[in-house]
């Protein structure tokens, strides 16, 4: 070695996110609102029928799906008396659950876990804990279910995904 130089200690670098489920999560004063599409308008413009008031009234929606014969989302339970109004006045025909809460299993850099969202349905059917719609993205899989529900389903995600302290 060069007079002078020292030897440098090279540090690792982690550029890749932690693989497997970090977390559990809860959130509860959540409606399930159904809307079925019939009808010589069934499709897009009876979906703008219903989607286009709701946008106007500026009511924040959540896991939004929409098929050709439905269309179903989630609001906070404190929006719902706005939701009932605003659908009431455009006329159209749907179905409020109340009481709901959406539970999400976090997993960052999911392609390391094969049928995530399987394995999540699976353990909530195999307790007849009832999902009313579950989603995905890149991070996470979120279920809606009963809030009545919400403590054996946290319970029972935990003991499937090895998180048996996580506070909810």
């Amino acid at each position: 070695m060069a007079e002078g130089m020292r030897p440098i200690r090279a540090r690792r670098v982690g550029f890749e996110k932690e693989r497997g489920v970090l977390s559990l999560e809860a959130d509860t004063g959540r409606s399930f609102v159904f809307v079925e599409l019939s009808g010589p308008d069934a499709g897009v413009s009876e979906a703008l029928r219903v989607l286009s008031p709701l946008a106007e009234s500026q009511l924040p929606l959540q896991f939004l799906r929409a098929c050709p014969d439905c269309l179903s989302f989630v609001v906070a339970q404190s929006d719902l008396p706005q939701v009932r109004e605003v659908l009431d006045r455009a006329g159209v025909s749907f179905e409020a659950s109340e009481g709901c809460a959406v539970i999400t299993v976090v997993a960052p850099n999911m392609r390391s876990i094969p049928g995530l969202m399987a394995r999540m349905g699976e353990v909530l059917f195999g307790r007849a804990i009832g999902v009313y719609q579950m989603a995905d993205s890149h991070s996470s899989v979120s279920c809606v279910i009963a809030a009545g529900q919400l403590v054996e389903a946290v319970e029972a995600l935990r003991a499937e995904f090895g998180r048996p302290e996580e506070a909810a």
